[in-house]
């Protein structure tokens, strides 16, 4: 008896470190959510009513590999070193591309027709 209570003891302790588990984003959503708020970032797009908390919140949620880190780094500075070279009128339609599906899932706020 004392071992059946051990075992549903420690079920619900690890109970929340799976459920947590489960919210935990793919890698690939992760890469792509951070393509999304490396446009975010950009020094051309801050003055845009664009709201990325939930989304911010969201990568945040578990951990990750160090190559998927590196490679989320990575592609946030290769876009800092082209959006030097870009307008911003661009930089907010490839914002939009890489944030639409965050968008639609609600996790990104975008009005871009205030901006501009």
């Amino acid at each position: 008896m004392k071992r059946l209570f051990m075992i549903a003891a420690v079920c619900v302790a690890l109970s929340p470190l799976a459920a947590n588990a489960q919210e935990r984003m793919s890698d690939t959503a992760y890469l792509s959510a951070n393509r999304c708020l490396a446009y975010a970032d950009l020094p051309a797009l801050q003055s845009d009513p664009v709201n990325f908390t939930s989304l911010r919140e969201a990568v945040n949620t578990g951990t990750r590999d160090f190559d998927i880190r590196a490679r989320a780094r990575e592609f946030e500075r290769s876009l800092r070193v082209r959006a030097r070279v870009t307008g911003a009128d661009e930089l907010r339609e490839r914002r939009e591309e890489a944030c639409s599906g965050f968008v639609e899932s609600g996790l990104v706020q975008l009005n871009t027709s205030a901006a501009s």
